[in-house]
């Protein structure tokens, strides 16, 4: 039995009395609806449904608004009860008013029972599914909470068909305070007997007009909550008017008596349809198509309904359309969008629905009875059922989009993100004028930071002229300070001007002849093609300054070129100025200082002018310096273009540059002008050693689309890991239907020994140690296939989400958890996550039922032949070599069994040949270790070998001091075998503080400090210690950097729990430290 067949135990009576309750409600919620609707048709006339439903809308508009007051503020249990207890006193008041026999009693009672329905099975029972449910199980159990309203439709449905043999239509009312009772009793024993999972502090009253102010600001910042609301709206439109239809079609063919029995006999066919669909349909697709893609199947069943009732409009589609109407909306509409509110946080929830299913599907109700009302002086049940027809067309339009609001809906719960500047250009958020003095604020700040991001803001505003003063002020003070300016904040100074309209160049002329701006303003000018005049050019060329002299350079350059012009690194210009070969023969100095080199590629990368483009290859690329190179790479990016031939040669040729800067540059030339050519040499650089470099390449190869993806794809089978992120980021980005399924057909060997070691770990002895290793390996398998499918889905750009469910990963957080399985179920990329359900629901729910292996206390030799050995040839079989280690350990210790066999012989010689411990020295051995260390408990099996490599084995003697307190740390120590104790000098003593062992660690203040130990450490017995040394660690992270987040994560974790450790002394010696005081 699995849990996802059946509910586990610690669950089922939480889930068993919610199901009852499921049961109870719809059991007087049918028995009332068939009484009220059969008494109104029958005395008032189906003709007059629309005014009832004005009324019931009229009506239920003030009692949403009280209940939106109250909703999240009292325990929802204890509300649920009070309103039962109330429900029983309006039933008895209504049989009394019966007795009048008016029309206006049947109203009430239509009124009063509509209501009923629609408060409890809409509002008051969902909330209280929220607060016993998390996210997850929610929606495992939603189809049995279907089926469970199924089974209270068909049990009311009978027990009105049956009373309606004995008793009077309105004497049925009789019964239903008896059923309140029972509700009210189940509540009582639910509250007393379960805890609520969702429990918060109460909030205070919110009222109507309050919750209608702020949910502007909820539908901002959830979508959602205005498409649940726009459906519930549109539903009850077309649930009100379908009624109208088939009770208008009803009541021609049936007397009171008649419609009664009629009414009692369709819940039990609507009751049997309900569970059919849910258990058949409702079930196994959300299971395949999750909840965001089963939004829009109700509306195609209801547009098929319809147009079977405009085929053949009479009492057979009548009863399809009723059974589309009720079985289906509540077999797979009701759950679906139920399940959609799992995505508003818990604390918005009872607001938004007293909104959405109260207040606005009254307001819904009101409108679809004026509206019937109306149609029906005016257009025939035909032409209303055109209508309805197109309004079901729009409820459509309406689901399609909610399932990706669904999914953003519960990645904005599980992700915490402020807004900062680095984030503000994601935001569409306008500047207005009245931020200019905000930015200039920025400006003038002496920080750095809010230099650069002031000049951003500056960019996008428009109108730099604004700023002028402020910028000048940045470059004059680099200028008096006889400090060059900062390279990153001078780049944005002029891209802030590179587009500078005639008006401000003409004011950049004018500050030439300020000797603290000349250098900046000339930059400007070349950058907008504005050149000075050629005396002015001769007169620079001389200048002391370097910036001016090669700024002078650039303009005589620009002056004197025609289009064939050529800038090479010789070029000596002559002709229009004369004395220019007098004034500098070498013109371009070489080498280029670093300042040379920025003003060049600057001038280049700003001013877009064609023939300053040879500069890069002719005058900067031949440089020795990597800045200079990478600078000069970098200005040629927007100057090349789609299939630029020279410039992706020039670019491959420095793909095998030493410096990983340089590399990175020429990768994104490459990615921007897309030469075939090219293609090879960025497929080697995903193997390079440089992480940077790797990653550039990803998003390199691509830009080529399917070219690039079919030559990512032979890395996949790369043994390195790093090469196969690099494949996968590469792959991913391509964002097409092909690369998906590359990746998808990558993943299907995975996916087919995950359900082999499932299996597997079902049936080995877990307890047994020569199959620990094999138990830890497929342990160790399910971890990195997680962290496999979660690295893939972030290539397919799900990197936020990923991110998120990691971080929820690490945590025991079960609720947010839930709801982060929950995101990753509803990606559009759901088909990667389908086969690990089963592993991530473990994570938050693991399986209470035994397994075959924790049965099984010691392996025999009928246990080895019947499952055993199959077991380990199949685990041999598979192409994961811890899955192959482990079986090979487990393998080798079969014959230690025969040491028990009965024949004293055999066993003499088993016991000689084998032996029936895990030798000692083995590398798994060591491993095992490793993994039961605390700290490196995070850490997968090759990340512990790699460990293993680096750690050096040493023995203690007893009584031995392996470090003094004070001593500078060296190693972390591992104990393999021994006792070690800790201790310390404390007022002049030494006092232990701890005895450790077998699997313990200390000395981890050696990893992230030079600080001294601040204790000591004794050898209390003969001790095997494993020692890492903290550069070869340091060497370790820079392989592996996630590692040390790993690492970090358990420590953050045990501060965590030292921090509550520390608390609850501090608590429980409070009463003490006061009695001290006291006396």
């Amino acid at each position: 039995m699995t849990t996802d067949t059946f509910p586990k135990l610690v669950k089922l009576d939480r889930l068993s009395q919610l199901l009852l309750l499921a049961v109870t409600v719809l059991i007087y919620s049918v028995l009332g609806m068939a009484i009220a609707n059969s008494l109104f048709v029958s005395h008032v006339g189906a003709k007059h449904l629309p005014q009832a439903f004005i009324l019931i809308g009229l009506c239920s508009m003030p009692a949403y608004a009280v209940f939106s007051q109250i909703v999240d503020r009292y325990s929802r249990p204890q509300l649920f009860r009070y309103v039962l207890l109330i429900s029983v006193g309006v039933i008895l008041g209504l049989r009394l008013l019966l007795l009048q026999e008016s029309a206006y009693a049947y109203y009430i009672l239509l009124i009063a029972i509509f209501f009923q329905w629609d408060f409890h099975n809409n509002v008051l029972y969902p909330s209280l599914l929220t607060d016993y449910f998390t996210t997850l199980e929610y929606k495992r159990y939603a189809p049995y909470i279907g089926i469970a309203q199924a089974v209270g439709t068909l049990l009311g449905g009978g027990l009105t068909a049956l009373l309606s043999h004995y008793f009077r239509t309105r004497d049925l009312l009789l019964f239903m305070p008896v059923v309140f009772l029972i509700g009210v009793a189940q509540l009582i024993y639910l509250e007393r007997s379960q805890r609520r999972v969702n429990v918060g502090e109460a909030n205070h009253s919110t009222g109507i007009i309050e919750s209608l102010r702020t949910f502007p600001e909820l539908v901002r910042r959830y979508p959602l909550a205005l498409f649940l609301a726009s459906s519930s709206f549109l539903l009850v439109i077309i649930y009100t008017s379908s009624e109208f239809l088939w009770f208008s079609i009803y009541g021609s063919h049936f007397s009171e008596q008649a419609l009664t029995g009629f009414l009692g006999g369709m819940r039990i066919v609507i009751s049997l349809v309900q569970v059919a669909v849910i258990y058949g349909a409702t079930r196994p697709l959300l299971k395949t198509l999750g909840v965001a893609q089963m939004n829009p199947v109700y509306p195609l069943t209801t547009l098929a309904s319809f147009a079977g009732l405009l085929f053949h409009f009479g009492l057979p589609a009548a009863i399809g359309l009723h059974v589309n109407g009720d079985a289906l909306y509540k077999g797979i509409n009701l759950p679906v969008h139920q399940l959609n509110y799992n995505a508003i946080p818990r604390e918005f929830v009872g607001r938004i629905r007293s909104l959405s299913d109260g207040l606005i599907y009254a307001v819904g109700l009101t409108l679809a009875g004026t509206l019937l009302w109306i149609s029906e002086t005016r257009l025939s049940l035909v032409q209303v059922a055109w209508l309805v027809t197109g309004l079901t067309v729009l409820l459509l339009l309406v689901r399609l989009p909610m399932g990706r609001f669904y999914a953003s809906g519960l990645e904005a719960m599980i992700r915490s993100d402020s807004l900062d500047l680095d984030e503000f250009d994601l935001y569409p958020i306008q500047l207005t004028p009245q931020s200019t003095t905000a930015v200039k604020d920025l400006l003038t700040d002496g920080d750095r930071y809010s230099q650069i991001k002031g000049l951003e803001l500056a960019a996008r505003m428009g109108h730099p002229d604004r700023f002028l003063l402020e910028v000048e002020s940045i470059v004059v003070s680099s200028h008096a300070s006889h400090s060059p300016p900062d390279s990153q904040v001078y780049e944005h100074v002029i891209a802030l001007f590179s587009h500078s309209s005639p008006e401000l160049q003409a004011t950049f002329s004018s500050k030439l002849q300020a000797p603290e701006l000349r250098a900046f303003a000339l930059e400007i000018l070349l950058i907008n093609h504005d050149i000075p005049a050629a005396k002015d050019i001769k007169k620079w060329l001389a200048d002391p300054h370097e910036d001016m002299r090669i700024l002078a350079k650039i303009a005589y350059l620009i002056a004197n070129s025609s289009d064939s012009a050529q800038a090479s690194a010789d070029f000596v210009p002559h002709g229009a100025v004369e004395g220019i070969e007098e004034a500098d023969a070498a013109f371009w100095p070489n080498p280029l200082t670093p300042k040379a080199a920025r003003i060049i590629t600057r001038v280049v990368a700003y001013s877009k002018e064609p023939r300053l483009a040879p500069l890069i290859p002719n005058v900067v690329l031949t440089q020795t310096s990597p800045d200079i190179v990478r600078t000069g790479l970098e200005a040629l990016q927007p100057l090349t273009y789609r299939g630029d031939d020279a410039t992706a040669y020039m670019a491959q040729s420095k793909l095998n540059h030493y410096d990983p800067t340089v590399k990175i540059a020429a990768l994104n030339l490459l990615r921007i002008n897309c030469c075939d050519q090219a293609l090879p040499a960025i497929g080697d650089c995903l193997g390079d050693d440089d992480p940077r470099v790797r990653a550039q390449a990803a998003r390199a190869l691509a830009a080529y689309g399917r070219a690039g993806v079919d030559l990512a794809k032979a890395s996949l089978n790369n043994t390195q890991v790093e090469v196969v992120n690099a494949a996968i980021t590469a792959i991913g980005l391509v964002r097409s239907r092909y690369a998906s399924n590359v990746l998808f057909d990558y993943l299907a060997p995975s996916y087919a020994l995950l359900s082999d070691t499932c299996r597997w770990q079902a049936q080995i002895p877990t307890q047994a140690p020569s199959w620990q290793a094999l138990s830890v390996a497929i342990v160790d398998y399910h971890s990195r296939l997680i962290q496999k499918v979660l690295y893939i889905l972030s290539a397919l750009g799900h990197a936020r989400t990923v991110n998120a469910v990691n971080r929820l990963l690490a945590t025991n957080a079960q609720v947010e958890l839930e709801n982060a399985i929950e995101v990753l179920a509803s990606l559009n990329h759901r088909r990667f996550v389908v086969p690990l359900m089963p592993l991530l629901e473990a994570l938050v729910s693991p399986s209470t039922t035994e397994s075959v292996g924790e049965e099984i206390s010691r392996v025999t030799p009928i246990w080895l032949k019947t499952k055993g050995y199959r077991l380990l040839l199949e685990a041999l079989e598979s192409n994961d070599r811890w899955i192959k280690s482990g079986a090979l350990i487990a393998l080798a210790m079969v014959p230690a069994t025969l040491v028990n066999d009965p024949d004293p012989f055999v066993k003499q010689v088993a016991s000689q040949i084998f032996e029936t411990t895990l030798p000692a020295k083995t590398v798994m051995n060591r491993l095992l270790l490793l993994k039961s260390v605390s700290l490196f408990k995070n850490l997968s099996l090759d990340e512990l070998m790699l460990i293993d490599e680096n750690l050096d084995q040493t023995q203690v003697l007893a009584g031995a001091t392996i470090f003094t307190e004070g001593d500078l740390a060296a190693h972390l120590y591992i104990i393999a075998e021994g006792q070690v104790q800790l201790v310390k000098e404390i007022d002049g003593a030494k006092r232990s503080l701890r005895q450790i062992g077998k699997g313990d660690y200390f000395g981890e203040v050696a990893l992230f400090d030079d600080a001294p130990l601040w204790d000591g450490a004794i050898a209390q017995t003969d001790c095997t210690l494993l020692k890492l040394e903290k550069n070869q660690f340091l060497s370790l992270i820079t392989q592996r950097p996630h590692m040390i987040l790993e690492i970090c994560r358990f420590l953050s974790q045990r501060l965590r729990q030292t921090d509550h450790y520390r608390l609850e002394k501090t608590t429980d010696m409070r009463p003490l430290l006061e009695r001290q005081v006291d006396s």
